[in-house]
């Protein structure tokens, strides 16, 4: 039996369980499968395993989640009330690597701009890029480069995108504003290393309580195997265990 053949297997045998309570219609019996909506190529698309094929349900407009939310609250709608027969997951980045895609971004175009500055000032004012005032930002603990602290590797500072407002400062010749937008990228990254701070606790967090709800019953074994050997009874459960 093919999936397809299964899914619909299952969505039959759901109905007749619940056929007092369920719509007549096949498309108002959700049954037992899985319906996912993701999006790709600029387009959002529907996969039911119910259906032959995806379904096309348009272009990516801002937020393609909203675009998607009539669909599943239709299909949510399909219930009565008090009836929970359908579950919603969402798969989404971990918050960590996202926090520190835009630590990278903000690292690269600070470095840009900075660049940039210097070569203005040495240009229009003949001055030497150590004495140029673009070279301080006037930011305390500016992070420029890779951290371990951060998980911020080179790698993802070379591969990171500069944003419009970026491209647009390094094509230009105000130096003024350049300054100005590069220190309020130096004070947003003040809040970007604090919110990875606080993620990285948090996943500490989570892993210590793991942690601790895990024991190890190896010492109480040994003990109990102790206790059982100096009562002679090791070589009873043994030669019971032979017997099977």
């Amino acid at each position: 039996m093919d999936m397809l053949n299964a899914d619909l297997q299952l969505k039959n045998d759901a109905s007749i369980r619940k056929k007092s309570k369920a719509k007549s219609s096949d498309e108002d019996d959700a049954g037992f499968h899985f319906i996912a909506f993701v999006p790709v190529q600029g387009r959002v698309w529907k996969l039911d395993g119910l259906e032959r094929q995806p379904q096309n349900l348009g272009a990516i407009s801002d937020d393609w989640v909203l675009q998607v939310a009539p669909e599943i609250e239709t299909r949510m709608a399909q219930y009565e009330d008090g009836q929970i027969e359908f579950a919603i997951l969402s798969l989404v980045k971990e918050p960590l690597t996202q926090l520190v895609a835009t630590l990278a971004e903000n690292v690269k175009g600070i470095v840009s701009i900075r660049q940039r500055l210097l070569q203005l000032q040495c240009d229009q004012g003949g001055l030497q890029p150590d004495t140029a005032a673009g070279n301080d930002l006037g930011v305390e603990d500016l992070l420029l480069g890779p951290s371990e602290q951060y998980r911020l590797s080179q790698e993802a500072i070379d591969q990171a995108v500069l944003s419009p407002e970026v491209e647009q400062h390094l094509k230009s010749d105000d130096i003024v504003g350049s300054s100005a937008f590069a220190q309020e990228l130096g004070i947003a990254q003040a809040s970007i290393r604090a919110s990875i701070r606080d993620e990285i606790k948090a996943i500490q967090a989570d892993d210590d309580r793991a942690a601790s709800r895990r024991s190890d019953k190896g010492l109480l074994a040994k003990g109990l195997l102790q206790v059982l050997e100096r009562m002679g009874r090791i070589s009873i459960f043994m030669e019971s265990a032979c017997c099977y």
